[in-house]
């Protein structure tokens, strides 16, 4: 087995086809990844291969996080020898249960650096959807007349969901790149003030993902995160898509019972864990 690393999507594209194309369920983040028009010169792409071709891939996500569902377990620690000389900074690695934790051990073998686990995740795809009844206010999509606000709600969730550390300048672009990987944000307004949000990323072989979904803490409980996450699902189905799924927060029991209730039905675990030195 070979480990082959990949400076562009372009030659990594017969990789992606044998590895991610065959489950664009699973395989939600990385497709979505890959639709990055610009791709950094930084990010990582890594194929393991054999003689009967690809068998494994892990990618970097724009926050440099090595996505590794797709790199079977078996090939954690050769993947995680050939990585470590030329990525040694890797801040973290997400994947299923069993992937991320093979390969962050064998990166902390590597290494020597530590690995704790930042968070965990359900995968889950909606079956039949179940939308609530009886909620106040409009959908419409959003405009670049949001652009300002929308930056701050997108900010204020990876702050409350992810602790990372407050930037809103960072998202000014957001509906920009949103729209670069061909989504839109769904917005859900009251009074024709704007309340929730939802993005909805472009179909990809008949999967599209939702996801953030936030309502400010000052406009939670009235419902309007699961009207805005139900019409996000109805744009998801008039762009194409068959499958619609959304990652949730395992530490956040509202949002998961929220989406059950929809008719959201978990299919996956995943976890990201922190490489520190």
């Amino acid at each position: 087995m070979n480990v082959h690393l990949y400076a562009t999507p372009d030659g990594f594209g017969p990789v992606a086809r044998w590895v991610y194309r065959r489950d664009p369920v699973r395989f939600t983040v990385e497709l979505t990844t890959l639709r990055t028009s610009a791709w950094p010169a930084d990010r990582v792409l890594l194929a393991a291969v054999d003689c009967d071709g690809a068998v494994g891939a892990a990618l970097q996500m724009r926050d440099s996080v090595l996505l590794v569902n797709g790199l079977p377990p078996t090939l954690a620690k050769e993947s995680a020898a050939a990585l470590a000389p030329v990525r040694p900074d890797l801040p973290a690695v997400r994947g299923t249960t069993s992937t991320a934790t093979a390969f962050s051990q064998a990166w902390v073998e590597a290494t020597g650096v530590a690995a704790t686990t930042s968070f965990t995740e359900t995968l889950y795809r909606l079956g039949d959807l179940v939308p609530p009844n009886g909620v106040v206010g409009t959908p419409r999509l959003a405009g670049v007349e949001d652009a300002e606000w929308l930056a701050g709600w997108f900010d204020a969730f990876f702050v409350e969901a992810f602790g990372t550390a407050p930037d809103p300048a960072a998202r000014r672009g957001v509906l920009g790149d949103v729209a670069d990987a061909g989504g839109q944000v769904v917005l859900w307004t009251d009074d024709d003030v704007p309340v929730a949000m939802a993005r909805v990323h472009g179909c990809l072989l008949g999967m599209s993902r939702i996801g953030p979904v936030y309502t400010p803490p000052e406009r939670r409980g009235h419902g309007y995160g699961a009207a805005v996450t139900a019409q996000a699902v109805r744009h998801a189905w008039s762009r194409g898509a068959r499958d619609v799924v959304l990652f949730a927060d395992d530490a956040n029991p509202v949002s998961n019972r929220i989406y059950r209730r929809l008719g959201f039905v978990p299919v996956g675990e995943n976890v990201q864990y922190a490489l520190t030195g």
